[in-house]
């Protein structure tokens, strides 16, 4: 299938119409993702990780200007908190563009609907048509519970974590981890007291990142005002290239399809259970009669899950 041509305003529209599809698990959108797996795997995932305030829309909105100087086409998917009532995306608006929409630039909120880690499991496919589309930067941002959604790493093929002088000692606890996920670590809002601090700490996981043979970048931004973006973006490209290059970009996306397999295959398992429970409603009362012979003593969760799984109609 080639490569989409939608034209100004109506492709941006006609764009959000299909990701909608996706977002909403309409039956239409296994034969989208078959039509448009072909152009699939092009553009760079880039995932934006952080704890909530620590200003990845502001910094996505102020990077989107400097790669439409580089003739970069962007794609931006927000992961938001899903709404109880509606389903859909809360915060589907958060992201505030310095200037209007181009024709090169679409942007859409993607519900979590109660996916860990904060992405969403439509994330892959939306990718996908992004990159039909034509795209050559997906930006992903996490939802921003907690420290860091150490999840993107399952749907982006580079990892930004986005932290400000106020993470303070949470980056001790937190270390472990990034250490094995970051490719980028940002300070943002690097103007308030304890930056310089801060930027001695990254600066120490950067050294015990390379002596484990993996290079980290360390930036310092101040995106409400623009300052360091230009370097930030042109240093990310650079060494999502050098990754490119090397085969490890490659190695990551690999890993992504095989987690995506594997989630589609748990997702498909619990739809089995509920199916030859004989529908959501007698799913639902049949954990409530397990939970309470678990509680009693009655039962262990490994053997009340055996049973439901063994269930026939």
């Amino acid at each position: 299938m080639e490569k989409a041509k939608l034209p100004g305003d109506a492709g941006n529209n006609a764009l959000g119409q299909l990701i909608r599809l996706i977002d909403d698990n309409s039956p239409l959108s296994k034969s989208l993702d078959e039509k448009v797996i072909g152009n699939g795997f092009r553009a760079a995932r880039i995932g934006l990780t952080g704890p909530p305030g620590s200003g990845k829309s502001s910094l996505i909105a102020s990077a989107v200007p400097v790669l439409e100087k580089m003739d970069k086409k962007v794609g931006i998917l927000a992961v938001d908190p899903t709404s109880p009532f509606s389903g859909g995306a809360i915060l589907g608006d958060r992201i505030r563009l310095k200037s209007p929409l181009g024709e090169n630039i679409f942007f859409r909120s993607l519900a979590s609907r109660g996916a860990l880690e904060g992405v969403s499991t439509t994330i892959g496919p939306a990718s996908r048509v992004l990159d039909w589309w034509g795209t050559d930067i997906i930006l992903i941002e996490t939802v921003g519970s907690g420290q860091l959604a150490t999840g993107v790493a399952d749907v982006a093929d580079y990892v930004v974590a986005v932290l400000t002088p106020e993470s303070g000692d949470g980056i001790q606890s937190m270390k472990a981890g990034v250490m094995e996920l970051a490719d980028c670590f940002i300070l943002n809002k690097s103007e308030r007291p304890g930056a310089e601090l801060m930027i001695k700490e990254l600066e120490y996981i950067k050294e015990e990142s390379e002596d484990m043979g993996r290079k980290v970048i360390v930036q310092a931004t101040v995106a409400t005002e623009d300052h360091g973006i230009n370097s930030t973006v042109e240093n990310i490209v650079a060494h999502y290239n050098e990754l490119l290059d090397s085969g490890e970009i490659q190695r990551r996306r690999e890993l992504q399809v095989r987690r995506e397999i594997e989630s589609r295959i748990r997702k498909s398992i619990h739809e089995s259970a509920i199916d030859v429970m004989g529908g959501n409603e007698k799913y639902i009362e049949r954990l409530k009669e397990a939970a309470g012979k678990i509680l009693n003593g009655t039962l262990t969760p490994e053997s009340a899950s055996e049973e439901i799984l063994k269930t026939r109609t």
